[in-house]
């Protein structure tokens, strides 16, 4: 069954106008990843109709979901897990990545500028070499109500813009470079895909 069939048979809302329609992003880039992904973290359960989509689309991974609300536990079961916790709380976050790696790690979570980048931050290196991580609702970084507004430096589209530097890094530390020759610890990302409202980065 095709990702946007799924995602109407489990009601998530990566489809609607609202959301800038990420479903046909997502085919592109997973659609050959069926079945060869084994983990999958989406950030943000609400009612739980993407954790069954990411289910139904992925039939060899295990399906983990974090939110802050309890409630949330329900929706557990059957290669789908739920952990309660807060994304924006560094402790929780390191304490959680741990022990785990996933090849895909959707955030869906509070759309807040410090949501956003404390995950980004904290979770990037359990994506296994190869995988994925997606941050959706990326409008959110032009909007006040989520700490975001065009310009901020401290927005996560501003600190998206910054890790075009690590894609190109050997550039900025070949000889080539000259005077302004700098040294680079590189993140590891291979290339980054921007659409609206949603941002993919790929793994070395």
């Amino acid at each position: 069954m095709e990702l946007l069939d799924l995602a109407r048979k489990h009601g998530a809302d990566k489809m609607a106008p609202e959301t800038f329609a990420f479903i046909g992003a997502y085919m592109d880039h997973f659609e050959k990843l069926r079945t060869k992904v084994t983990s999958v973290l989406e950030i943000g359960v609400q009612t739980g109709g993407s954790l069954r989509m990411w289910h139904d689309y992925f039939p060899n991974a295990q399906i983990t979901g974090i939110d802050v609300d309890p409630v949330c536990l329900k929706e557990a079961g059957n290669r789908i897990g739920v952990v309660i916790g807060d994304q924006s709380n560094n402790g929780f976050l390191d304490e959680f990545a741990a022990t785990r790696q996933f090849d895909i790690i959707v955030d869906d979570g509070g759309h807040k500028m410090k949501h956003q980048l404390r995950s980004l931050r904290r979770l990037w290196p359990i994506v296994t070499s190869g995988g994925w991580y997606v941050i959706e609702d990326l409008h959110t970084s032009y909007w006040p109500k989520w700490d975001g507004r065009y310009g901020d430096e401290h927005s996560t589209i501003s600190y998206l813009k910054t890790l075009l530097d690590d894609v190109n890094w050997r550039a900025m530390v070949h000889p080539k470079a000259g005077e302004y020759k700098r040294e680079w610890v590189p993140m590891g990302i291979k290339s980054l895909h921007f659409y609206p409202g949603i941002v993919f980065i790929e793994k070395e």
